[in-house]
């Protein structure tokens, strides 16, 4: 096996870092109450760029949520609609992580008929202009949308990163999870910003 790239050993080493953080803020680490107020991963390493908080946040939802129908048994698909920085990080986590015992696979498209269906599609900024008509590709099927736009969780988006005070944050859409049958624990509804539910806070 060759020896990882200096920007791999960075980020992993850093994402060993930040890790701690991320099980804190989905309540697992109840040794550390005070810090799970919220999260903040600045102080933890500054360097750390918004879509390696998004990456790491992204594959820690993985562990919150069920899927009722097990279509890809060999592999755990995530699709990253369109251009986007967190395509780097996403894969370097999938080379050292897995979801229960399957392998991450990242993939990247640029058109609608190449999404398949993936357990995650992560829909990028710069195909905001087509989020539209992946949601009415997408509607009806177990695959969990993901955006990072205000607005996407009111529109239908299950998951949504915003930024609040310079902070990553996430918006959930329980109405969208259902529709997708898609299980969530009550663990990341508590964190999240719930557009359309009545349970936790509707806003940190």
């Amino acid at each position: 096996m060759s020896a990882a790239s200096p920007r791999s050993r960075t980020f992993l080493g850093r994402l060993k870092a930040l890790y701690p953080a991320s099980l804190i803020l989905l309540g697992i680490a109840a040794a550390f109450p005070a810090a799970a107020r919220d999260f903040d991963p600045a102080p933890q390493d500054p360097s750390f760029t918004e879509y390696d908080i998004k990456a790491v946040f992204l594959y820690h939802f993985t562990q919150y949520l069920r899927w009722q129908e097990d279509i890809e048994p060999d592999v755990f698909t995530i699709v990253v609609f369109g251009d986007s920085d967190i395509i780097a990080p996403l894969r370097e986590i999938a080379k050292k992580k897995t979801v229960g015992l399957k392998p991450i696979v990242i993939r990247q498209c640029f058109e609608i008929g190449q999404i398949g269906r993936p357990r995650i599609l992560f829909l990028a900024k710069s195909a905001l202009s087509g989020i539209a008509q992946v949601l009415e590709k997408t509607r009806g099927t177990d695959i969990l949308t993901i955006g990072e736009a205000e607005g996407l969780g009111s529109r239908g988006v299950a998951v949504n990163f915003v930024l609040r005070e310079g902070t990553v944050k996430f918006e959930v859409s329980e109405k969208a999870l259902k529709e997708a049958r898609i299980q969530t624990s009550s663990q990341l509804l508590r964190l999240a910003i719930l557009v359309d539910g009545d349970k936790g806070r509707s806003e940190r």
